[in-house]
């Protein structure tokens, strides 16, 4: 394990969602067509906002680039993005749509019963809007990018990086889909076991290791399928190797798969290779759940190092 000694390794595009994040929290069990009684949490969200603000933590340097509406949640999304030291000179602002929203309901014990996304926005960042930035992308040695984006702007992201290795998280069932016809040119894919479904056109796998051979079959060069509790199967080439989740004490799993994804990109920033920075995305999705936040504000990367338990 190459830990860095001040943290401050690596540089890394992160394109995509950044949002504001509601959840409801249920008393108690869900009653459904009545009201139920609850708490209401605001915060930061975006797959690649998420994975930026944890990236920034450990000591990445991240360049966040984003579309928000001309509103006050578009101002609070990059005035805070701005104060952890990301990068957000390639912001751009909607004239026409708001800034997009994620409102979670949740049980007591943290897990999903329901999400609803107002994206929309993201619908404009399309290939022509990013080319204006394409020089300033390529200074970044590494891209991630997550499928808020429309499937054409991801499959020219994937042509106009060159050489640059671009990761992408599916983040929804309905996205995973935009990715099936881009598996093979994509350099690390990250997806749940139902994403991963969508991605190989199947019903349904059993195990991630299972997702994994086949998401490898497709031609996808390398990945991490997640499987919530049950742990993780990660794929380079024809090689599969799974790892059970670290014990922890839910508090909310929102945010849990984006921790994963930055813990993983933050070790192979350090020099790691895919196996070993998996266990700590791995690491970073523990302590994510144990926060009431997306993006712990604890990370760091001594915790992570604890929390892993490598050498």
């Amino acid at each position: 394990m190459n830990w860095p000694a001040n943290g401050n390794e690596g540089r890394i595009a992160c394109i995509g969602g950044a949002h504001l994040d509601r959840r409801g929290i249920l008393r108690g069990p869900l009653v459904l067509g009545t009201s139920n009684p609850g708490d209401v949490q605001t915060d930061f969200g975006g797959v690649a906002r998420n994975v930026a603000e944890n990236l920034a933590r450990l000591g990445a340097q991240v360049t966040l680039v984003s579309r928000v509406g001309n509103d006050a949640g578009g101002r609070q999304v990059r005035d805070h993005a701005t104060g952890l030291g990301i990068d957000t000179a390639l912001f751009t602002t909607s004239g026409a749509k708001p800034t997009a929203s994620y409102t979670a309901i949740l049980e007591k014990s943290g897990e999903l019963v329901i999400g609803l996304a107002d994206m929309d926005v993201y619908e404009e960042m399309t290939a022509e809007l990013l080319t204006a930035y394409l020089g300033r992308l390529r200074e970044q040695p590494r891209w991630f990018v997550d499928a808020n984006l429309p499937g054409a702007t991801i499959d020219w992201l994937l042509d106009a990086g060159g050489e640059i290795p671009v990761a992408v998280d599916a983040i929804s069932v309905a996205k995973a889909r935009r990715l099936a016809p881009l598996v093979p040119r994509i350099s690390l894919l990250f997806a749940n076991l139902v994403q991963a479904a969508v991605i190989a056109g199947v019903p349904s796998f059993a195990t991630a290791g299972e997702a994994a051979r086949s998401l490898a079959e497709l031609g996808a060069p390398a990945g991490v399928v997640t499987a919530g509790a049950s742990g993780i199967a990660v794929w380079s080439g024809s090689r599969v190797t799974g790892f059970r989740a670290l014990p922890a004490q839910p508090r909310d799993v929102t945010g849990a798969g984006d921790a994963l994804v930055a813990g993983t990109l933050f070790g192979i920033l350090c020099g790691d290779d895919l196996v070993e920075a998996a266990r700590l995305g791995l690491a970073a999705a523990a302590i994510t759940v144990e926060s009431p936040y997306a993006a712990a504000p604890e990370l760091t990367p001594k915790m992570l190092k604890e929390r892993y338990g490598g050498a």
